[in-house]
């Protein structure tokens, strides 16, 4: 068995998402200064790095990230490479057999930029018509290597409140640059901040 860790690290040379906080990671107790213990202070959004959005992220009354089903959380995923393009489509998505995944993770040419400590525009996002894909197959999870799953510049937000609003769970930020394309077990798991619209997560892939 390997286990694959596919979050990011929080630091404060994170990126963010452009209006979103800046990560900010301060010692406020240090030992190697003559306190008892070493305490750290994290300022940081929900959004931030390797996170999951709760449907309530976009959609009135929806479940905020301390009720999400922690068994749509922990299973199989397929890890599906995109070669090229901007955009994950539909007509991609056909071409793929989907039949009754709990997950599926995309690794895109963002894959090459998630690392970095500077915001990259030019991401590769989900198409609309792709998220209506995944809702007809059912799909529970989604995932991807960027700091959004939506275009940069979205005015309404449609794959978000798509995916949201009918029960998906959106994984944002994946480390899937080491990752090949297959079939894997995965685990998700959130901070469990109450009422709260999304958390840093760490995710990792284990391969058997």
């Amino acid at each position: 068995m390997r286990i694959i860790d596919i979050s990011l690290d929080i630091s404060n040379d994170t990126a963010s998402f452009p209006g979103d906080p800046k990560v900010e990671v301060k010692r406020v107790f240090d030992i190697t200064k003559g306190d008892i213990a070493t305490v750290s202070k994290l300022s940081l959004s929900s959004h931030t790095a390797t996170h999951i959005d709760a449907p309530a992220h976009f959609i009135k009354d929806g479940l905020t990230v301390d009720k999400l089903p922690l068994e749509h959380l922990v299973g199989k995923v397929k890890v599906f490479e995109v070669p090229e393009g901007n955009e994950i489509t539909r007509s991609f998505l056909e071409k793929k057999h989907i039949e009754k995944e709990k997950a599926i993770f995309f690794k895109t040419k963002n894959s090459q930029y998630i690392r970095l400590n500077k915001f990259y525009e030019k991401y590769v996002s989900l198409s609309l018509d792709a998220a209506d894909y995944l809702i007809e197959k059912g799909v529970k999870v989604v995932g991807i290597d960027y700091l959004s799953i939506e275009e940069f510049g979205s005015e309404d937000y449609s794959v978000h409140k798509s995916l949201l609003s009918n029960g998906i769970i959106i994984i944002e930020g994946l480390n899937l640059l080491d990752v090949s394309e297959g079939e894997y077990e995965f685990i998700a798991l959130p901070l469990r901040i109450k009422g709260c619209d999304g958390a840093p997560a760490r995710v990792v892939l284990i391969e058997r």
